[in-house]
């Protein structure tokens, strides 16, 4: 596949998605010490939990698993199809995805405005402002919506690419 700058890109999103996966556990664990050791929590880490790490951990890396096909796919009839048919049907599947990546994208744009314009709060123990993750949506959506319209391009216009779309990615050793 290449370095592309959306290859990087998409490596840059999971590594801060990991960044983040650190620091929930680590802000977890303190929360758990603090409140069980000194019964002292550390208050809003639920809220925060909620609508910062949890959100960004699992949308920021929805361009990578898009990037290298890791995607759950049930291959039932797809190897009994002839070589365009597969072809076909992988087009017709990003293209699919590219539509459904940009719909969601679009309609979390719109909420995340309302949000932003609305100064949305929640309120626990503490105030969290929880606007600016509403906005991690649109921009993993559309990232993952570009890179099927990448993969659609590449599908279209790159015979090597069409081999490689249509192989099955390949597992690392010692996975199931």
């Amino acid at each position: 596949m290449g370095r592309t700058p959306i290859t990087w890109l998409a490596n840059r999103l999971l590594d801060i998605s990991a960044l983040l996966l650190l620091m929930m556990m680590l802000h977890v664990c303190a929360d758990v010490i603090m409140k069980y050791i000194f019964n002292w929590p550390i208050q809003g880490t639920l809220e925060i939990v909620s609508y910062y790490y949890m959100v960004w951990v699992v949308f920021l890396p929805l361009a990578l698993v898009e990037m290298t096909r890791s995607a759950v796919s049930v291959e039932l009839f797809f190897n009994m199809f002839s070589r365009p048919v597969q072809v076909a049907c992988i087009g017709l599947v990003l293209l699919l995805c590219v539509a459904t990546y940009s719909g969601l994208a679009w309609i979390t744009w719109f909420d995340s405005l309302r949000s932003f314009s609305r100064g949305e709060v929640v309120m626990g123990p503490v105030t969290v402002l929880v606007w600016p993750s509403r906005f991690i949506l649109p921009i993993s959506f559309s990232l993952a919506g570009l890179v099927c319209l990448w993969h659609f391009a590449r599908l279209v216009f790159s015979a090597d690419a069409r081999s490689e779309l249509i192989s099955p990615p390949l597992l690392d050793e010692g996975t199931v």
